[in-house]
């Protein structure tokens, strides 16, 4: 896992000052990522009485995790000095991330 942050951050440009300041880095996107994946998945069941349909159910569910994780992302990324990261590179990360997530959700149901 590891090793697919520094690949993913060296192929987007992302600079960071030391190998330590990258475990940090990963170490608070999951603390903050905890605490918004539970407000989110909270909000997403809330919200999934009042949304009909396949598409929009997907589309509400896709905006609110891009949303909540984009934000947990952010907030690392600002709280930390040492690593920096682009907006397009959060955008794509968070994008991807919804995208394996949503694969691997999928595939597990369908067993």
């Amino acid at each position: 896992m590891f090793f697919g942050f520094v690949g993913f951050f060296n192929l987007f440009g992302v600079r960071c000052t030391s190998p330590y300041s990258l475990i940090n880095f990963i170490l608070l996107l999951f603390l903050y990522g905890g605490v918004v994946d539970l407000i989110s998945i909270t909000l997403i069941t809330l919200l999934s009485q009042y949304v009909s349909g396949k598409y929009k159910s997907f589309f509400t569910r896709m905006l609110i995790d891009c949303t909540f994780t984009w934000l947990a992302l952010h907030m690392v990324d600002e709280a930390m000095n040492s690593i920096t990261i682009p907006l397009k590179t959060e955008t794509v990360a968070v994008l991807l991330l919804f995208i394996i997530v949503n694969a691997f959700d999928n595939k597990e149901k369908s067993k």
